[in-house]
């Protein structure tokens, strides 16, 4: 090589190696570019309750100091991102991956929906996206060099597997995938992941059978999911490393072995609700270190091991649900160490005294309700120094409360519900300072509510509902819950409650299902969740947003209490101090004695919840009550209230139930606008000097007004009216008549041209339109057509958008082969559905809809479309609601097209009682049911289904439940009427009420899903031609002629059915529609029959 070369090519290199480096001023200033562009983009975004980034400083030279960003101290380059509890909403930032150091990126708790460009940040080592809203799949197979991965709590469904193994063969230590909707054979997925030592996929649908080498692991839970088949004795070999192992929930069999033993590190063991039997394995006795161990809702046998008692470092043992009988075993008495303990439904009729657990030393929660416990209550239990909860619920408990009960100061909730105690609420009530919890519903106590209740300075929770009370309330119960702040104190400052199942079947005993606040409560409640939820209560943190300011609608996360005295026998008045309480969500005085006014104070409550019907309440309704900005249920009626309804109460815009109804001295006049609007007269019955008045602003008219009016309308005017009204009537009909005539004779063709498909949207000047369905934000709010928006193409043709993908009417065409018959896959009173492949490969199920003769066609069209295409003020499809792909509505032609689903629908596999067991079709229940929940309830506004039937229910190929068939929904709005005037569903499942009154409410809909679940429990249809009577007549028969227990074994045999699902689909399935429960009870009722198990029955 020449000299002259050579330094030609030194002189390069030397060149190069000046341009790239560059002053770390100006990577961080390059930096900086993409952090204030991400703070623009999170304001944007975001513009109410945004994060610690609003406060990020652009004048500042360098990003470092910004909160919840960190630099490298050599280059000032960012390599960990903190947006953590940020209120961020829709997408997340499409720029990370310009930031080439970063390390660590945190975006949990927020509710963003989409992962951005996250998927390209390759130099990502930790990444949290948990508890977000982000749905679908998530690819992250390029983030090769994570250690922790953590997307719980989000919206993911697909597979893992093939995105898992590139990430898994690196260094990835931390995996959790829990509380999404992901599927797949997990069998064999961590073949190869060398370094993983915490593995959580719980709350999936993952399937097949348990890892082989969980014994590597540290931690690993797959609870909440489909896993099958054994646990086999090498599962644990020597040298297990286990500390917290997790199967509950799941399907799995036989014995479990002995080799658990070898586990000597293992301090969480939770086998809950699987099909375990034989005896409990000896084994888990030289587990030394075992703090936590839930083996509840199998088949154990009931002899306990006595080498359990070795366990010197147990704490919490759950062994409920497993049906022992007799008496409660002595070895539990011998757990020295125990803290907390759990025997729910295990049919134990004795044996609490003589088996020793009262004697336990460190015993804080004892749990013995749903049990067969007879007799008085044992007073020994007030030398229980150490308990703070103590459950005795649902037994056959009678005789009264103890009065030395008043001993257990350290007492946090009292549980004597559902029995048959008498007597008088015992005044050594008042010693138990430290109670939050006093549940005594549901017995047969009388006299007085003892005034020194008022002592009872944290009890924020007070149930004496159903029992046979009299007297007033008393004036001291105002300091009730008064100052919980000491007790939560010191469960802040104690350890944290270890919790078990029986928290959750606690929680849903103690929260009332059916009203707000607490009903949001079980739309986001898991088995994982719920423990962390008990956890926030014990301590005083808020689980829902409440009002805290009556006069401001401005929620916090504060708790919530409530005060339920229903069905008893209280007279006089309700005390003005009642005012005084603080916490206070919700206040249940219904069906009592009570006299008197309704006092004005009540008013300072931030009540949710107000109801004080079925008494003898006199005297005006207060205005005041309108200051009360967060009421959204308030119940009046069967007073005798009287005077002008206030005009404020308009000012009540959450208001969702609204009832007056038989109080008759009630006047004014009701406006059919604004928030009022949306009650008719089914809130008003019984009170006839209350009239509607359409267009008015106000409850009641001006004085003068009414005046004029009574003055104007003379006999003579009256009839002139009355005539001219008849005359236009009989002009309109013969108008009808003949167009209808007229429209028979010239019919029109339904199809359109797909060249000159055109859009009803006028702006739509160009022939094309797009249908946005991204679910990142919600459509515009209006008719269903201003959904559509516009675009610049002149190809004539609609064009239906599914996330990216476009497809136009003529793929449509093409995909059905021209609406092929062959292509059929359903026919129905309202349209035919086909089967299509689109262009992208999208399997689809194309509904298009009968010609309609007088409008009511599209109209049920503009109903499935606003449902599926999340028109309820909700930005992300429920999982039991078939998803919505696209549609278009032009002139006689009206197409959707959604998701194919190939599992089936419900109808055709009712009848097959061995191929469709008692576990798949609970699950359909449950599914349905909360279909219905987030429909009926949570949507705002609500939707009435008006046509659930086991064909409207279609199955995906996990077997999920998924509801369809919105033709005949009905969206009720603010400013609409709560019903519909139009009788519709199919024979079988129609309430009485709607050929009766020819309304259709939420209520139509239980009745509807109540012969569902008795079709579902029975194996029988809900009409049978061979049958001379339908099933809600068959089941109504058979209660009255009488059933006997079948053997449990028998439970998928021909004549055996589910008297769980029977027996609920009878209470939904009552010709009054009040007395059916609303769909949250009914899926609170499922879930819990899915926690306990259930009893079969078979007819003779």
């Amino acid at each position: 090589m020449s000299p002259l070369l050579l330094g030609f090519l030194v002189l390069l290199l030397v060149a190069g190696e000046v341009a790239v480096v560059v002053p770390a001023g100006v990577q961080s200033n390059g930096d900086k570019e993409v952090l204030v562009e991400l703070k623009r983009f999170l304001q944007d975004n975001n513009r109410v309750n945004r994060g610690a980034y609003d406060a990020w400083q652009e004048s500042d030279a360098s990003p470092c100091g910004w909160h919840g960003v960190r630099c490298d101290d050599a280059s000032g380059r960012v390599t960990s991102l903190d947006l953590s509890r940020s209120s961020i909403s829709g997408p997340a930032f499409g720029n990370f991956s310009r930031l080439p150091e970063l390390a660590e990126l945190d975006l949990s708790d927020n509710t963003i929906s989409a992962a951005g460009d996250i998927g390209q940040c390759r130099g990502l080592v930790r990444l949290n996206l948990s508890h977000n809203l982000i749905n679908g799949s998530l690819d992250l197979s390029g983030l090769t060099r994570l250690q922790t991965l953590d997307v719980s709590g989000n919206r993911l469904s697909g597979g893992v597997a093939a995105n898992f193994t590139a990430m898994c063969a690196a260094d990835l230590a931390v995996f959790n995938v829990s509380t999404n909707g992901l599927t797949g054979n997990i069998t064999g997925m961590f073949d190869g992941c060398a370094r993983l030592e915490y593995v959580d996929l719980s709350s999936n649908n993952f399937t097949g059978e348990l890892w082989p080498g969980v014994a590597r692991f540290r931690e690993f839970s797959v609870a909440e999911n489909n896993l099958t088949g054994s646990v086999p004795p090498a599962t644990f070999p020597n040298g297990c490393r286990l500390e917290s192992l997790d199967l509950s929930a799941n399907y799995l069999t036989g014995s479990f072995p002995d080799s658990i033993a070898k586990c000597a590190n293992l301090t969480y063991l939770s086998l809950w609700g699987n099909d375990f039997d034989g005896f409990i394995p000896a084994g888990i006795g030289r587990l030394a270190a075992i703090e936590t161990l839930v083996l509840g809702k199998n088949s154990f046998d009931r002899r306990i091991p006595l080498a359990l008692t070795n366990c010197t470092k147990l704490q919490f043992l759950d062994i409920s649900s497993n049906m022992f009988g007799g008496d409660v075993q002595d070895t539990f008495g011998k757990f020295a160490s125990l803290r907390y303990l759990v025997l729910h439904h295990n049919n134990y009729t004795g044996g609490i005294v003589t088996s020793g657990v009262l004697q336990l030393p460190l015993l804080a929660r004892l749990e013995l309700s749903y049990n067969e416990f007879s007799g008085e209550l044992p007073p020994e239990v007030a030398d229980m120094k150490s308990v703070k909860y103590l459950m005795l619920a649902y037994n056959q408990f009678s005789s009264g409360i103890p009065a030395a009960y008043g001993r257990l100061t350290e007492l946090q909730a009292l549980d004597l519900s559902y029995n048959d105690l008498s007597g008088e609420i015992p005044a050594t009530i008042g010693n138990l300072t430290s109670l939050l919890w006093l549940m005594l519903a549901g017995n047969q106590l009388s006299g007085e509510i003892p005034s020194e209740i008022g002592k009872c300075t944290s009890l924020l929770w007070l149930n004496l509902a159903d029992n046979k009370l009299t007297g007033s309330i008393p004036l001291e119960m105002a300091n009730t819950g008064k100052n919980p702040g000491p007790t939560f104190a010191k469960n802040r400052n104690g350890s944290s409650v270890l919790a078990g199942s029986g928290d959750c079947q606690a929680m849903r005993r103690w929260i009332p299902a059916s009203y707000p606040p607490f009903s949001f409560v079980y739309s986001i409640m898991t088995r994982a969740n719920c423990r962390s939820i008990w956890d926030r209560i014990l301590k005083g943190y808020g689980i829902v947003p409440v009002c805290t300011n009556s006069s401001s609608p401005v929620r916090s996360y504060t708790i919530s209490g409530y005060v339920q005295l229903s069905r008893n026998q209280l007279s006089g008045d309700i005390p003005p101090e009642i005012g005084a309480m603080v916490n206070l969500s919700l206040l249940h005085l219904d069906d009592n004695r009570l006299t008197g006014q309704l006092p004005p104070e009540i008013s300072r409550l931030a009540l949710v919840v107000l109801n004080v019907s079925r008494n003898n309440i006199s005297g005006a309704i207060p205005p005041e009550i309108g200051r009360i900005l967060c009421l959204e249920m308030m119940d009046l009626s069967y007073n005798n209230f009287s005077g002008e309804l206030p005009g404020n109460l308009s000012q009540l815009t959450y208001l969702t139930k609204f009832n007056v109804s038989y109080n008759p001295l009630l006047t004014g006049s009701v406006p059919t606008t604004a928030q009022f609007g949306t009650f008719d007269e089914q809130s008003f019955l019984g009170d006839p000097l209350i009239s509607f008045e359409r267009g008015t602003g106000g409850i009641q008219p001006p004085p003068e007004a009414a005046d004029a009016r009574r003055r104007g309308m003379t006999p003579r005017s009256i009839a002139v009216w009355f005539l001219f009204s008849l005359l236009a009537a009989f002009v309109t009909g013969a108008f009808v008549f003949f167009m209808a005539n007229l429209r028979a004779r010239f019919p029109v063709d339904q199809d359109p041209d797909p060249e000159s498909f055109s859009c009803e949207n006028p702006k739509c000047s160009s022939g094309k339109c797009s249908l946005q369905m991204s679910t990142t934000s919600s459509p515009p709010s209006g008719s269903s057509s201003s959904a559509t928006g516009c675009s610049s193409s002149t190809e004539g043709v609609k064009v239906f958008q599914l996330g990216k993908t476009a497809f136009t009417y003529r793929d449509i065409v093409a995909a059905t082969g021209n609406f092929s018959d062959d292509l059929v896959i359903g026919r129905g009173g309202y349209g035919v559905v086909y089967r299509g492949v689109l262009p992208d490969g999208r399997t689809v199920a194309v509904k298009k809809l009968a010609r309609p003769r007088d409008g009511d066609c599209e109209r049920e069209f503009r109903a499935e479309m606003e449902v599926l295409a999340d028109r309820m003020g909700s930005t992300w499809p429920h999982p039991n609601l078939v998803a919505l792909y696209g549609w278009c509505l032009s002139g006689s032609a009206k197409i959707l097209v959604y998701e194919y689903l190939d599992g089936g629908n419900l109808e055709s596999l009712i009848g097959d009682t061995a191929a469709f067991g008692w576990g798949r079709r609970l699950d359909a229940a449950i599914g349905v049911a909360r279909a219905l929940v987030f429909l009926n309830h949570e949507c705002r506004p609500a939707v009435v289904h008006r046509d659930v039937k086991a064909s409207n229910v279609l199955l995906d190929r996990d077997g999920r439940a998924r509801v369809t068939d919105f033709g005949l929904a009905r969206v009720v709005r603010p400013g609409d009427t709560h019903v519909s005037t139009v009788v519709a569903g199919t024979v079988g499942y129609v309430p009485p009420e709607y050929g009766q009154t020819w309304r259709a409410t939420t209520k139509g809909d239980v009745y509807s899903y109540g012969v569902l679940l008795m079709e579902l429990a029975t194996g029988r249809c809900a009409v049978d031609g061979a049958e001379d009577e339908c099933l809600v007549e068959w089941a109504r028969r058979m209660a009255r002629e009488g059933w006997r227990s079948s053997s449990e074994k028998a439970a998928a045999a021909v004549g055996t059915v589910s008297r769980e699902l029977l027996m609920l689909g009878m209470r939904c399935t009552a010709d009054a529609p009040k007395e059916r429960p609303d769909m949250p009870d009914v899926l609170a009722a499922l879930l819990d029959v899915a926690e306990n198990g259930g009893v079969h029955l078979e007819f003779t």
